[in-house]
């Protein structure tokens, strides 16, 4: 029996400006997760820990994050834990590859274009990766794939997206279900996309590890890692274990549904929580009892989230707009003599639509799509 433990998209050295004081702290965050990574898989005596690409969030990183990443490898190669590492499109084996300057120890061995597998004879198993160096732009992943005959067992590594006609079409690297199911490896780790998931295709279990922690506000599914432990050919098992310490979360509040600033209070009071990064966005025509300040709620309430951001999007009543405030020759006032024109023509069913586009519209050329910051 081999176990193995599959992570991804690390992202180390990673900023944060949207989190604005916060950013440091998070990327602290990013560093303690890796280190608790490396504990697992010595708590759990796995036999190799795969980094499916992107362990930098660039080639340029340098200081804490390196001698972290470092000091976790030595800890590895005590407990007789070895590590293959691929490149992926943010840590690129390109010419000013970080792995290309790194003073790795024995244990760990770094994929690259020239080195394309390694085969740890003891286990019987063989691991094979194609590592991204900035010119595999669009190419398959597992393209060229030939097992080594020695080996028993055959583990694969690609950094790239699954293959969606018209959605993935320009990613970096692209595998296609079926090549999975044809490639007759045992197990395919997998990373480039940010949550856990399973594209399992014959006999050949392939996950995407997801990031240990979230990186961006959509990765509802990061935060773990891949516990793999393979007992025989077509017998793998694959357990996802949570490691991550923060959620990004996203909520929506339409202003037009509320009575009063308490009631705003209370909805994102509601979503509390010190480990929860939560973004949110205020929309609709607001008709309320006091005057609403974003900033203001991020100050009374950001103390009970690691993060709160607020987005304006609120329009202004139509009342509120008037063609005297707005000059013919400002864009405002061109569209809204434009818009108040085709309303004066238009049927009754359609006025609510034009109405609509004219708050929006002197919403956006007022304010824009503005961060709250």
């Amino acid at each position: 029996m081999i176990r193995i433990l599959h992570t991804a998209d690390v992202h180390l050295g990673h900023e944060f400006p949207s989190l604005r004081d916060k950013g440091p702290e998070y990327r602290r965050q990013l560093l303690a997760t890796f280190e608790q990574i490396t504990d697992l898989a010595i708590r759990q005596n796995v036999s190799l820990l795969l980094i499916a690409g992107d362990l930098f969030d660039t080639n340029a990183v340098m200081g804490t994050p390196v001698r972290t990443v470092l000091a976790s490898f030595k800890r590895l190669e005590a407990a007789g834990v070895r590590a293959c590492i691929l490149p992926g499109t943010h840590d690129a084996y390109s010419e000013d590859s970080i792995y290309r300057f790194l003073d790795l120890p024995a244990n760990v061995t770094v994929l690259n274009p020239q080195r394309v597998s390694q085969t740890y004879g003891d286990l019987g198993l063989t691991v094979y990766g194609k590592a991204f160096d900035g010119k595999l732009v669009g190419t398959s992943a597992l393209q060229g794939l030939s097992l080594c005959a020695d080996s028993r067992f055959h583990v694969g590594m690609a950094h790239c997206s699954l293959r969606m006609d018209g959605v993935t079409d320009r990613e970096a690297m692209i595998v296609d279900k079926r090549e999975i199911g044809a490639s007759r490896l045992d197990y395919l780790a997998l990373g480039h996309w940010h949550s856990f998931r399973d594209c399992s295709q014959g006999a050949t279990k392939a996950f995407y590890c997801g990031s240990p922690e979230p990186i961006d506000m959509d990765q509802r599914g990061a935060g773990s890692v891949a516990l793999v432990t393979i007992r025989d050919r077509g017998d793998v098992d694959v357990q996802q274990v949570r490691v991550g310490s923060r959620v990004f979360g996203q909520m929506t509040i339409n202003l037009e549904l509320v009575k009063s600033l308490n009631d705003i209070v209370q909805i994102i009071a509601a979503k509390a929580d010190p480990n929860l990064i939560l973004e949110v966005t205020l929309r609709g025509v607001p008709d309320l009892d006091h005057e609403l300040d974003p900033r203001e709620l991020e100050e009374e309430l950001g103390g009970q989230f690691f993060c709160l951001r607020l987005l304006d999007r609120a329009s202004e009543r139509l009342d509120d707009v008037r063609m005297e405030d707005y000059p013919q020759d400002t864009v405002a006032g061109g569209f809204i003599r434009a818009m108040e024109a085709r309303m004066a023509k238009c049927s009754p069913d359609e006025k609510g639509i034009y109405a609509e586009a004219l708050k929006l519209g002197v919403a956006l050329i007022q304010k824009g799509p503005q961060v709250i910051e």
